[in-house]
Protein backbone atom coordinates (compact mmCIF):
# COMPACT_ATOMS: atom_id res chain seq x y z
CA UNK A 1 0.00 0.00 0.00
CA UNK A 2 0.80 3.72 -0.77
CA UNK A 3 1.51 5.94 2.68
CA UNK A 4 -0.43 8.58 2.38
CA UNK A 5 1.60 11.49 1.49
CA UNK A 6 2.82 9.23 -1.29
CA UNK A 7 -0.64 8.77 -2.54
CA UNK A 8 -2.08 12.32 -2.08
CA UNK A 9 0.94 13.71 -4.05
CA UNK A 10 -0.12 11.03 -6.89
CA UNK A 11 -3.55 12.05 -6.76
CA UNK A 12 -3.14 15.93 -6.81
CA UNK A 13 -0.74 15.14 -9.92
CA UNK A 14 -3.65 13.79 -11.58
CA UNK A 15 -5.71 16.84 -11.16
CA UNK A 16 -6.97 18.91 -13.93
CA UNK A 17 -7.27 22.91 -13.18
CA UNK A 18 -10.76 23.65 -14.31
CA UNK A 19 -11.64 26.45 -16.95
CA UNK A 20 -12.86 29.62 -15.54
CA UNK A 21 -15.39 31.85 -16.67
CA UNK A 22 -16.30 35.74 -15.97
CA UNK A 23 -19.20 36.40 -13.73
CA UNK A 24 -21.35 39.62 -12.53
CA UNK A 25 -19.66 39.97 -8.94
CA UNK A 26 -22.97 39.52 -7.33
CA UNK A 27 -22.87 36.09 -8.70
CA UNK A 28 -19.93 35.21 -7.95
CA UNK A 29 -20.41 34.77 -3.90
CA UNK A 30 -18.48 31.48 -2.75
CA UNK A 31 -16.67 31.36 -5.89
CA UNK A 32 -12.56 31.05 -6.02
CA UNK A 33 -10.95 33.57 -8.08
CA UNK A 34 -8.50 32.70 -11.51
CA UNK A 35 -7.27 36.14 -11.66
CA UNK A 36 -6.57 38.75 -8.72
CA UNK A 37 -8.48 41.30 -8.35
CA UNK A 38 -7.10 44.53 -8.90
CA UNK A 39 -8.16 47.84 -7.95
CA UNK A 40 -8.69 49.98 -10.89
CA UNK A 41 -8.86 53.08 -8.93
CA UNK A 42 -7.57 54.67 -5.24
CA UNK A 43 -9.49 54.51 -2.42
CA UNK A 44 -11.07 57.33 -1.72
CA UNK A 45 -10.63 58.27 -5.38
CA UNK A 46 -10.24 61.98 -3.99
CA UNK A 47 -9.06 64.12 -1.00
CA UNK A 48 -12.18 63.94 0.95
CA UNK A 49 -13.70 65.28 4.25
CA UNK A 50 -13.98 63.26 7.61
CA UNK A 51 -16.13 65.33 8.92
CA UNK A 52 -18.92 67.79 8.54
CA UNK A 53 -17.22 71.66 9.35
CA UNK A 54 -15.41 74.63 7.26
CA UNK A 55 -12.72 73.57 4.82
CA UNK A 56 -9.97 76.45 5.00
CA UNK A 57 -6.53 77.12 3.55
CA UNK A 58 -3.72 76.65 6.67
CA UNK A 59 -1.03 78.77 4.89
CA UNK A 60 -3.76 81.45 5.67
CA UNK A 61 -4.18 80.62 9.54
CA UNK A 62 -0.17 80.71 10.33
CA UNK A 63 -0.60 83.75 11.90
CA UNK A 64 -3.83 83.32 13.66
CA UNK A 65 -3.75 83.82 17.61
CA UNK A 66 -6.16 84.68 20.12
CA UNK A 67 -5.34 88.74 19.91
CA UNK A 68 -5.56 88.89 15.92
CA UNK A 69 -7.13 85.91 14.47
CA UNK A 70 -7.88 85.39 10.83
CA UNK A 71 -11.22 86.31 9.19
CA UNK A 72 -12.67 83.63 6.49
CA UNK A 73 -15.77 85.00 4.16
CA UNK A 74 -17.38 81.60 4.25
CA UNK A 75 -18.72 80.71 0.55
CA UNK A 76 -20.35 77.75 -1.01
CA UNK A 77 -21.89 74.45 0.91
CA UNK A 78 -20.23 71.34 -0.16
CA UNK A 79 -21.90 67.82 0.38
CA UNK A 80 -21.20 64.79 -0.44
CA UNK A 81 -21.22 63.89 -3.76
CA UNK A 82 -21.09 67.56 -5.03
CA UNK A 83 -17.53 69.58 -6.72
CA UNK A 84 -16.59 72.97 -6.56
CA UNK A 85 -15.42 74.22 -10.10
CA UNK A 86 -13.16 76.77 -9.24
CA UNK A 87 -10.16 77.08 -6.47
CA UNK A 88 -10.64 78.75 -3.02
CA UNK A 89 -8.99 81.08 -2.41
CA UNK A 90 -6.83 82.33 0.29
CA UNK A 91 -9.32 84.45 2.30
CA UNK A 92 -12.04 82.27 1.93
CA UNK A 93 -13.25 78.98 3.70
CA UNK A 94 -16.35 76.42 2.36
CA UNK A 95 -19.00 74.62 4.52
CA UNK A 96 -18.18 71.08 4.15
CA UNK A 97 -19.90 67.82 4.94
CA UNK A 98 -18.53 64.52 5.40
CA UNK A 99 -17.23 63.00 2.78
CA UNK A 100 -17.66 65.73 0.31
CA UNK A 101 -14.32 66.30 -1.91
CA UNK A 102 -12.00 68.84 -0.53
CA UNK A 103 -11.65 71.48 -3.77
CA UNK A 104 -8.97 73.14 -4.51
CA UNK A 105 -7.42 75.87 -2.60
CA UNK A 106 -7.94 74.12 0.88
CA UNK A 107 -5.82 71.26 2.58
CA UNK A 108 -7.22 71.25 6.19
CA UNK A 109 -11.26 71.18 7.94
CA UNK A 110 -12.08 72.73 10.84
CA UNK A 111 -14.78 70.31 12.68
CA UNK A 112 -18.13 71.65 12.90
CA UNK A 113 -17.93 72.14 16.35
CA UNK A 114 -14.92 73.84 16.87
CA UNK A 115 -15.66 76.63 14.10
CA UNK A 116 -16.53 80.07 15.19
CA UNK A 117 -18.77 81.71 12.53
CA UNK A 118 -20.30 85.24 13.02
CA UNK A 119 -22.41 86.07 9.83
CA UNK A 120 -20.84 84.95 6.83
CA UNK A 121 -17.11 84.82 8.35
CA UNK A 122 -15.25 82.40 9.69
CA UNK A 123 -13.20 83.03 12.90
CA UNK A 124 -9.74 81.24 13.44
CA UNK A 125 -7.77 82.11 16.28
CA UNK A 126 -4.73 80.23 16.54
CA UNK A 127 -2.87 78.16 13.27
CA UNK A 128 -4.26 74.87 11.58
CA UNK A 129 -2.50 72.22 10.48
CA UNK A 130 -2.84 70.88 7.24
CA UNK A 131 -4.58 67.42 6.66
CA UNK A 132 -6.58 67.92 9.57
CA UNK A 133 -9.28 65.84 9.46
CA UNK A 134 -8.73 65.15 5.39
CA UNK A 135 -8.70 61.64 4.11
CA UNK A 136 -6.19 61.88 0.90
CA UNK A 137 -7.11 60.30 -2.13
CA UNK A 138 -5.47 56.76 -2.02
CA UNK A 139 -5.24 56.32 1.53
CA UNK A 140 -6.93 53.02 2.10
CA UNK A 141 -6.35 51.43 -1.18
CA UNK A 142 -3.72 53.04 -4.22
CA UNK A 143 -4.56 52.61 -7.79
CA UNK A 144 -3.17 49.03 -9.00
CA UNK A 145 -3.05 47.19 -5.65
CA UNK A 146 -4.45 43.70 -5.42
CA UNK A 147 -7.45 43.39 -3.54
CA UNK A 148 -7.75 39.87 -3.27
CA UNK A 149 -5.48 37.45 -5.10
CA UNK A 150 -6.43 34.41 -7.29
CA UNK A 151 -7.35 30.75 -5.31
CA UNK A 152 -9.20 33.15 -2.74
CA UNK A 153 -12.87 32.27 -2.25
CA UNK A 154 -14.78 35.51 -2.83
CA UNK A 155 -16.83 36.32 0.76
CA UNK A 156 -19.70 39.34 0.96
CA UNK A 157 -16.25 41.30 2.61
CA UNK A 158 -14.28 40.82 -0.39
CA UNK A 159 -17.35 41.59 -2.93
CA UNK A 160 -18.12 45.14 -1.31
CA UNK A 161 -14.68 45.82 -1.42
CA UNK A 162 -14.14 45.12 -5.36
CA UNK A 163 -17.37 46.88 -6.05
CA UNK A 164 -16.40 49.93 -3.96
CA UNK A 165 -13.40 50.44 -6.24
CA UNK A 166 -15.43 50.53 -9.20
CA UNK A 167 -15.58 46.44 -10.24
CA UNK A 168 -18.39 44.63 -11.39
CA UNK A 169 -16.80 41.65 -13.05
CA UNK A 170 -14.37 38.91 -11.61
CA UNK A 171 -12.80 35.72 -13.49
CA UNK A 172 -13.67 32.78 -11.80
CA UNK A 173 -13.06 29.05 -11.58
CA UNK A 174 -15.82 27.02 -13.14
CA UNK A 175 -17.77 25.04 -10.08
CA UNK A 176 -16.67 21.47 -9.59
CA UNK A 177 -19.24 18.69 -10.73
CA UNK A 178 -19.75 16.12 -8.19
CA UNK A 179 -21.62 13.10 -8.45
CA UNK A 180 -22.21 10.33 -5.44
CA UNK A 181 -23.47 6.82 -5.25
CA UNK A 182 -23.69 4.90 -2.25
CA UNK A 183 -23.90 1.08 -3.72
CA UNK A 184 -25.44 -1.32 -0.68
CA UNK A 185 -28.58 -3.50 -0.46
CA UNK A 186 -28.63 -2.84 3.38
CA UNK A 187 -28.98 1.44 3.02
CA UNK A 188 -32.82 2.78 3.58
CA UNK A 189 -32.98 6.20 2.53
CA UNK A 190 -33.65 9.02 4.92
CA UNK A 191 -37.40 8.84 6.45
CA UNK A 192 -37.27 5.17 5.51
CA UNK A 193 -39.52 2.84 8.00
CA UNK A 194 -36.89 0.84 9.79
CA UNK A 195 -36.64 -2.41 8.18
CA UNK A 196 -34.90 -6.09 9.56
CA UNK A 197 -31.07 -6.04 8.83
CA UNK A 198 -31.49 -2.23 7.04
CA UNK A 199 -29.58 0.59 8.04
CA UNK A 200 -30.06 4.72 7.51
CA UNK A 201 -27.50 5.74 4.56
CA UNK A 202 -26.17 9.17 6.28
CA UNK A 203 -22.86 9.63 4.28
CA UNK A 204 -24.14 10.01 0.59
CA UNK A 205 -25.85 12.83 2.12
CA UNK A 206 -23.71 14.60 4.02
CA UNK A 207 -21.07 14.26 1.89
CA UNK A 208 -23.22 15.68 -0.76
CA UNK A 209 -23.40 18.78 1.47
CA UNK A 210 -19.63 18.86 2.44
CA UNK A 211 -18.96 19.02 -1.62
CA UNK A 212 -21.31 22.29 -1.68
CA UNK A 213 -19.50 23.95 1.20
CA UNK A 214 -16.21 23.30 -0.59
CA UNK A 215 -17.44 24.84 -3.56
CA UNK A 216 -18.83 22.39 -5.62
CA UNK A 217 -22.00 21.61 -7.08
CA UNK A 218 -22.66 18.07 -6.36
CA UNK A 219 -25.34 15.90 -7.33
CA UNK A 220 -27.03 12.31 -5.83
CA UNK A 221 -27.18 9.38 -7.84
CA UNK A 222 -28.75 7.69 -4.44
CA UNK A 223 -28.89 4.44 -3.39
CA UNK A 224 -28.08 1.44 -6.11
CA UNK A 225 -28.04 -2.51 -5.22
CA UNK A 226 -25.28 -4.25 -4.62
CA UNK A 227 -24.49 -5.35 -7.70
CA UNK A 228 -21.82 -5.02 -9.99
CA UNK A 229 -24.41 -4.06 -13.34
CA UNK A 230 -25.90 -1.05 -11.02
CA UNK A 231 -22.54 0.47 -10.17
CA UNK A 232 -21.11 0.50 -13.36
CA UNK A 233 -24.34 1.93 -14.64
CA UNK A 234 -24.13 4.51 -12.43
CA UNK A 235 -20.68 4.98 -12.85
CA UNK A 236 -21.32 5.33 -16.60
CA UNK A 237 -23.79 7.80 -15.56
CA UNK A 238 -21.52 9.85 -13.00
CA UNK A 239 -18.48 9.95 -15.97
CA UNK A 240 -19.70 13.78 -17.31
CA UNK A 241 -18.80 15.09 -14.36
CA UNK A 242 -15.18 16.25 -12.72
CA UNK A 243 -15.30 13.96 -9.80
CA UNK A 244 -17.46 10.91 -9.05
CA UNK A 245 -17.49 9.38 -5.31
CA UNK A 246 -18.19 5.82 -4.29
CA UNK A 247 -19.27 5.20 -0.90
CA UNK A 248 -18.78 1.89 -0.20
CA UNK A 249 -17.83 -1.53 -2.21
CA UNK A 250 -13.73 -0.30 -2.13
CA UNK A 251 -12.54 -3.18 -0.10
CA UNK A 252 -11.81 -6.43 -1.44
CA UNK A 253 -15.05 -8.66 -0.67
CA UNK A 254 -16.83 -10.40 -2.61
CA UNK A 255 -19.26 -7.89 -3.33
CA UNK A 256 -17.00 -5.18 -3.42
CA UNK A 257 -17.41 -4.08 -6.72
CA UNK A 258 -16.12 0.19 -6.70
CA UNK A 259 -12.76 -1.62 -8.62
CA UNK A 260 -14.73 -3.88 -11.31
CA UNK A 261 -17.04 -1.02 -12.14
CA UNK A 262 -14.11 1.30 -12.46
CA UNK A 263 -12.02 -1.01 -14.65
CA UNK A 264 -15.37 -1.57 -16.70
CA UNK A 265 -15.59 1.91 -17.69
CA UNK A 266 -12.39 2.45 -18.67
CA UNK A 267 -10.90 3.76 -16.08
CA UNK A 268 -7.06 3.85 -14.91
CA UNK A 269 -5.86 2.78 -11.77
CA UNK A 270 -3.83 5.86 -9.57
CA UNK A 271 -3.85 3.46 -6.88
CA UNK A 272 -5.43 0.96 -4.51
CA UNK A 273 -5.39 0.82 -0.73
CA UNK A 274 -3.23 3.52 1.30
CA UNK A 275 -1.68 3.09 4.77
CA UNK A 276 -4.03 5.10 6.55
CA UNK A 277 -6.35 4.61 9.58
CA UNK A 278 -9.28 4.76 8.64
CA UNK A 279 -9.33 4.64 4.96
CA UNK A 280 -6.85 1.64 4.14
CA UNK A 281 -9.31 0.46 1.57
CA UNK A 282 -9.58 3.38 -0.34
CA UNK A 283 -9.29 3.71 -4.20
CA UNK A 284 -8.49 6.25 -7.10
CA UNK A 285 -9.10 5.74 -10.81
CA UNK A 286 -9.29 8.66 -13.55
CA UNK A 287 -11.32 8.14 -16.72
CA UNK A 288 -10.42 11.09 -19.13
CA UNK A 289 -10.53 13.97 -17.20
CA UNK A 290 -13.43 12.53 -14.02
CA UNK A 291 -11.64 11.65 -11.21
CA UNK A 292 -13.28 8.49 -9.13
CA UNK A 293 -12.74 7.79 -5.59
CA UNK A 294 -13.94 4.48 -4.20
CA UNK A 295 -14.19 5.27 -0.39
CA UNK A 296 -14.88 3.08 2.71
CA UNK A 297 -18.60 2.89 3.36
CA UNK A 298 -18.91 3.36 7.26
CA UNK A 299 -20.01 7.52 7.66
CA UNK A 300 -16.60 7.84 10.07
CA UNK A 301 -14.38 6.27 6.99
CA UNK A 302 -16.28 7.90 4.45
CA UNK A 303 -16.13 11.39 6.18
CA UNK A 304 -12.09 11.09 7.24
CA UNK A 305 -10.74 10.03 3.29
CA UNK A 306 -13.22 12.45 1.68
CA UNK A 307 -11.41 15.74 4.02
CA UNK A 308 -8.00 13.46 3.70
CA UNK A 309 -8.25 13.10 0.00
CA UNK A 310 -11.06 13.93 -1.71
CA UNK A 311 -11.44 17.67 -0.05
CA UNK A 312 -7.67 18.67 -1.43
CA UNK A 313 -8.47 17.51 -4.73
CA UNK A 314 -11.19 19.99 -5.38
CA UNK A 315 -8.89 22.88 -3.85
CA UNK A 316 -6.69 21.71 -6.59
CA UNK A 317 -9.35 21.46 -9.38
CA UNK A 318 -10.44 25.21 -8.24
CA UNK A 319 -6.64 27.31 -7.93
CA UNK A 320 -7.01 27.38 -3.85
CA UNK A 321 -3.77 26.89 -1.69
CA UNK A 322 -3.43 24.24 0.62
CA UNK A 323 -5.37 24.59 4.17
CA UNK A 324 -2.88 25.80 6.04
CA UNK A 325 -3.51 24.03 9.69
CA UNK A 326 -2.77 25.79 12.95
CA UNK A 327 -0.96 24.67 16.33
CA UNK A 328 -2.11 23.60 19.07
CA UNK A 329 -1.57 21.78 22.25
CA UNK A 330 -3.38 18.65 23.14
CA UNK A 331 -5.13 17.71 26.18
CA UNK A 332 -4.73 14.13 26.35
CA UNK A 333 -2.56 11.27 25.26
CA UNK A 334 -3.12 9.74 21.55
CA UNK A 335 -1.93 6.42 20.89
CA UNK A 336 -2.07 4.71 17.60
CA UNK A 337 -1.25 1.49 15.42
CA UNK A 338 2.54 2.49 13.48
CA UNK A 339 3.12 1.51 10.22
CA UNK A 340 -0.12 3.78 9.09
CA UNK A 341 -0.74 7.49 8.87
CA UNK A 342 -4.01 7.76 11.52
CA UNK A 343 -6.48 10.99 11.18
CA UNK A 344 -7.40 12.03 15.10
CA UNK A 345 -10.34 14.23 15.05
CA UNK A 346 -9.95 17.23 17.74
CA UNK A 347 -11.91 19.98 19.12
CA UNK A 348 -10.07 23.04 19.26
CA UNK A 349 -10.87 25.72 22.17
CA UNK A 350 -8.57 28.57 22.63
CA UNK A 351 -6.59 28.49 25.67
CA UNK A 352 -3.73 30.17 27.66
CA UNK A 353 -1.20 29.18 25.76
CA UNK A 354 -3.50 29.51 22.40
CA UNK A 355 -5.48 26.94 20.65
CA UNK A 356 -5.93 23.11 22.59
CA UNK A 357 -7.14 20.50 20.79
CA UNK A 358 -8.84 17.68 22.46
CA UNK A 359 -9.32 14.30 20.80
CA UNK A 360 -12.57 12.66 20.26
CA UNK A 361 -13.90 9.41 19.60
CA UNK A 362 -17.04 9.20 17.64
CA UNK A 363 -19.08 11.44 15.24
CA UNK A 364 -21.89 12.69 17.43
CA UNK A 365 -18.35 14.23 19.78
CA UNK A 366 -17.36 15.72 15.69
CA UNK A 367 -21.08 16.65 15.64
CA UNK A 368 -21.35 18.25 18.48
CA UNK A 369 -18.23 19.68 18.39
CA UNK A 370 -18.46 21.11 15.33
CA UNK A 371 -20.44 24.40 16.94
CA UNK A 372 -16.86 25.38 18.93
CA UNK A 373 -14.23 25.02 16.10
CA UNK A 374 -12.98 21.44 15.03
CA UNK A 375 -10.40 19.77 12.71
CA UNK A 376 -8.46 16.71 12.24
CA UNK A 377 -5.10 15.63 13.46
CA UNK A 378 -2.15 13.61 11.47
CA UNK A 379 -0.54 11.25 13.32
CA UNK A 380 2.79 10.24 10.78
CA UNK A 381 3.18 6.10 10.19
CA UNK A 382 6.44 6.43 12.74
CA UNK A 383 5.03 7.48 15.92
CA UNK A 384 3.03 5.76 18.06
CA UNK A 385 1.67 7.98 20.41
CA UNK A 386 1.50 11.56 21.21
CA UNK A 387 1.67 12.70 24.73
CA UNK A 388 -0.42 15.81 26.77
CA UNK A 389 0.72 18.81 25.89
CA UNK A 390 2.59 18.23 22.84
CA UNK A 391 2.37 21.16 19.92
CA UNK A 392 0.55 19.37 16.95
CA UNK A 393 -0.60 21.06 13.95
CA UNK A 394 -4.21 20.94 13.29
CA UNK A 395 -6.03 21.07 10.02
CA UNK A 396 -9.05 22.83 10.76
CA UNK A 397 -12.48 22.06 9.21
Amino acid sequence: MLRYQEALEHLLGAVAPLPTEQLPLMESIGRTLSADLVAPYPMPPYHQSLMDGYAVRSATTRRATVARPVRLTLGATLTAGETLADSVSSGQAVRIMTGAVIPDGVDTVVRLEDGEVDGDTLIVRQPLSRGQYVQRRGAEVRSRTVICPAGEVLTPQRIGMALALGLSTAEVVRTPRIALVAPGDELLPPGALLQPGKKWCSNLYALELRARELGGRSVNLGIVPDTLDALIAALQQGLSYDVVMILGASGRGEHDFAGRAMAAVGARSLFRGIAMAPGRSTAVAQCRQTLIFGLPGSPWATLVTFEALVAPALRAMLGQRPATPVWAVLTADVQVRRGLTHFIPVQLQVGEQGWRATPLRDLLSVAQAESNGCGWLRVPPHRRRLLQGARVRVHLV
